[in-house]
């Protein structure tokens, strides 16, 4: 039997909104709740964000980049613990390296405040179906990144730092203890050229040694 005319409702989703600006917090929500999503918590901070969330597992974390404490903290965490719940960045910050360290944590968008509730509630939809939830203006410079080729950024405080595969592959092996003779096992190489490469990737980093290398790439590498 067919149905009667008229739209079919929009689907229930639960919602996290972390921002410490209270007014805009409050608007979201409202923005929100007319669109049949669900506000199950509003958190000011970096801490309170990964414990609600933990406690509630949202469908989405809405987050501000900018948390006290540091919203890409809250971003790795969540994302290591609930990797079934979105995280959407909603932030006032439009610079491009923000974006890039926001989605390489693990965001799976990144929204400029400012954007309309109606457009807002569309985008976190949008994503929930695995599109992508970017505003336009990084759309470029995305394209860019992805033209650079197969080198990936971390962020760190004197700036961005670009590391190649084996880099980043080394780095990792370094962030589970691995000995430099256990590193060389796991890929298949000599023990000269893993110290090579390590030596590379401490001087791309500007660290003085392998305990420091391995503190930058866990704090600032993907989580």
């Amino acid at each position: 039997m067919a149905v009667r005319g008229g739209t079919p409702p929009l689907e229930h989703l639960t919602v996290l909104v972390a921002d410490d600006d209270l007014p805009h917090r409050r608007g979201v929500r409202e923005a929100l709740e007319a669109q049949n999503f669900s506000i199950v918590a509003e958190t000011g901070n970096t801490a309170s964000t990964v414990a609600v969330a933990l406690r509630l597992r949202p469908d989405i974390c809405l987050i501000e980049l900018e948390l006290p404490e540091d919203g890409l903290s809250a971003i790795g965490r969540i994302t290591r613990s609930l990797p079934d719940t979105l995280i959407v960045v909603l932030s006032r910050s439009d610079r491009p390296e923000d974006v890039v360290n926001a989605l390489t944590r693990g965001a799976s968008g990144y929204l400029l405040k400012g954007i309309s509730g109606e457009r807002l509630g569309g985008a976190l939809r949008a994503a929930h179906k695995g599109e992508p939830a970017v505003s336009r203006a990084f759309v470029p410079f995305l394209v860019d990144e992805i033209r650079r080729g197969s080198e990936r950024r971390l962020v760190l405080p004197a700036g961005p730092v670009s590391l190649t595969p084996r880099e980043w592959e080394v780095g990792e092996l370094l962030c589970e203890e691995l000995s430099t003779g256990e590193i060389a096992d796991r890929l298949g190489v000599s023990p000269v050229t893993v110290r090579r490469h390590v030596g590379l990737l401490l001087q791309r980093l500007g660290a003085q040694s392998r305990e420091e290398a391995v503190h930058l790439l866990r704090a600032y590498g993907r989580k």
